[in-house]
């Protein structure tokens, strides 16, 4: 068997078809890899990794073998010995490919310990213990809502709704908004004060927050000018999901950011985020646990909500890579993985694998992956992705036209 394992191995994945994705002829899964589309199929997630629901499938003689299970015979062959002692044996993040036509829930994710209680208290909902930091690069373009807006912005949307500023009542505005200058932490801790005001409401006074919501709605649908696109959402999720959804108000709260290809943003725990639109590729550590904040019909925990919650205005930053020899690297934030892109032009690149794990996806171009000193290869193009087993040393990647590369590795820390 140590011989068999020490190659690249091409992964079979997972589509996911959640409703918020695309159809075809506009899907861009599909696309990526090659394949006909079914009609009025939502294409949304592409799953590449060992996680148990849905883990990636690797080709051994004539059986599809579950990565997770492999991983599970031969840790130290597949993982490499330093990924397997210290992740205990687990391949320690999920990569996937992101396609969005619609807006997502808003959500966040808890920390490592939060996690971990969360699982023993509610594992219907938590279903592991691990936290759930990712990174959202754009593939070609991302709209996504992500983080508090400031608290200066918050209060201007609240002035520019009276709907919104209704609902909260006169006593709530004055307390949450006083007319002196606040601190940094000043501010946070009123915008902490306002979502939990206005989470609150909503669960002690669902038709005022209705009749609020479809107050607006009704000033929105007769106004005479070009409604903004956050305004569009909005009615569009009302439509969709009815007015008690507590995430309809909670789109004007949040901030809006749009990324150009290439560009990136990172997740950390307690951030409220939701991405509207956009093709992406998103890394994450090995888990599925969500905290839902709106726009769903799916399970929401509003007292887990307000205890994690981060409500720091304005916390994400635009990433833009840093350019190596090898390519672009994005910042590591997180022990679980690392991630970076190399634009090949024609000719050979080789990697070395430091014998840890490595997943590799090509989404533009096609050539040769080559190993054992490149006298054994294989066909690699766009949609193909591969795991580079922590047994290997090296590999080389032979383009014969401009190929797009994304790598994921574990950082070493």
């Amino acid at each position: 068997m140590h011989d068999i394992l020490k190659k690249p191995f091409r992964l079979h994945n997972t589509i996911q078809h959640y409703k918020w994705g695309p159809t075809p002829p506009d899907a861009f899964i599909p696309q990526l890899l090659g394949i006909d589309g079914e009609k009025n199929t939502n294409y949304a997630e592409l799953w590449i990794g060992a996680h148990p629901s849905a883990p990636s499938k690797i080709k051994i003689e004539d059986d599809l073998v579950p990565l997770n299970d492999l991983i599970h015979r031969f840790p130290d062959l597949i993982l490499g010995k330093y990924v397997a002692g210290r992740f205990n044996n687990s391949l320690p993040f999920l990569f996937k490919v992101l396609s969005a036509a619609e807006v997502l829930s808003i959500q966040t994710h808890p920390t490592k310990g939060q996690a971990e209680l969360l699982h023993k208290t509610e594992p219907r909902h938590y279903p592991d213990t691990n936290h759930k930091p990712e990174i959202a690069i754009a593939l070609d373009s991302l709209t996504a809502l992500a983080g508090f807006a400031t608290y200066y912005q918050c209060h201007k949307t609240v002035l520019h709704y009276p709907e919104i500023a209704g609902f909260l009542g006169r006593d709530a505005l004055s307390d949450l908004f006083p007319l002196r200058k606040l601190s940094r932490k000043q501010q946070s801790e009123q915008l902490r004060q306002m979502y939990q005001t206005f989470i609150h409401l909503t669960q002690t006074k669902p038709g005022l927050y209705q009749r609020s919501v479809n107050a607006l709605a009704r000033r929105l649908r007769s106004k005479q000018l070009r409604r903004s696109r956050r305004e569009n959402l909005f009615l569009d999720a009302l439509e969709k999901y009815g007015s008690s959804d507590v995430g309809l108000f909670s789109l004007f709260l949040l901030r809006m950011i749009t990324l150009k290809a290439g560009e990136a943003i990172a997740i950390s725990p307690g951030i409220p985020h939701a991405y509207i639109k956009g093709n992406i590729i998103e890394c994450m550590a090995n888990s599925d646990n969500v905290v839902r904040a709106g726009l769903t019909k799916k399970f929401q925990d509003t007292h887990t909500l307000m205890t994690i919650l981060d409500y720091t205005p304005n916390p994400i930053q635009i990433i833009s890579p840093v350019q190596t020899d090898n390519g672009y690297e994005y910042p590591v934030f997180t022990p679980e993985f690392k991630i970076s892109r190399s634009e090949l032009a024609k000719g050979s690149q080789t990697y070395q694998t430091g014998k840890q794990i490595e997943i590799i996806l090509v989404t533009k171009g096609a050539g040769t992956l080559k190993w054992n000193s490149v006298k054994q290869s294989e066909i690699i193009k766009k949609g193909y992705s591969f795991i580079i087993p922590g047994i290997l040393d090296n590999y080389t990647i032979h383009s014969e036209k401009p190929m797009t590369i994304f790598r994921v590795q574990i950082p070493l820390f």
